[in-house]
């Protein structure tokens, strides 16, 4: 019965420090429309373990990046090949979309303070589009 308890203490303990390594942008994501319902279509999911973000839809899409810029091949998309992907900041990340190298759009998540919606903002390479929409995190 002491092992049990000890071991229940120590759990408790740790607990704080457990969830506070939880990584802001973990969770599954949707666009938040003008009317402010949710766009279903627009689901997407991130982790991130081991400085590592891992981004994945219901369609198949999705990368795996380390947190440092470095390229990484993205699956199931035609627009783009690979992406590289910095953390500016706990709450912040700055995604780069390439196509065959080369970059056509770079996208900015930033987590806000509630930890229950996100900013992004995009901007395309190709014509200078640019734009911006929240995220809500389900």
């Amino acid at each position: 019965m002491n092992l049990a308890r000890a071991t229940c203490a120590m759990l408790l303990a740790l607990a704080p420090a457990l969830a506070a390594a939880a990584s802001p942008f973990d969770g599954f994501w949707m666009k938040v429309n003008a009317d402010k319902s949710l766009d279903p279509g627009s689901q997407v999911e991130f982790r991130v373990e081991r400085n590592i973000l891992t981004m994945a839809t219901p369609a198949g899409q999705g990368y795996r990046a380390k947190l440092d810029g470095t390229d990484s091949p993205v699956a199931n998309d035609t627009s783009t090949t690979s992406v590289s992907v910095k953390l500016d900041g706990k709450s912040t990340f700055v995604e780069t979309a390439k196509l065959d190298g080369k970059a056509w759009l770079v996208t900015t998540m930033e987590v806000q303070a509630d930890g229950k919606t996100a900013k992004v903002t995009w901007k395309n390479l190709k014509n200078n589009a640019s734009g911006s929409y929240v995220l809500s995190k389900q």
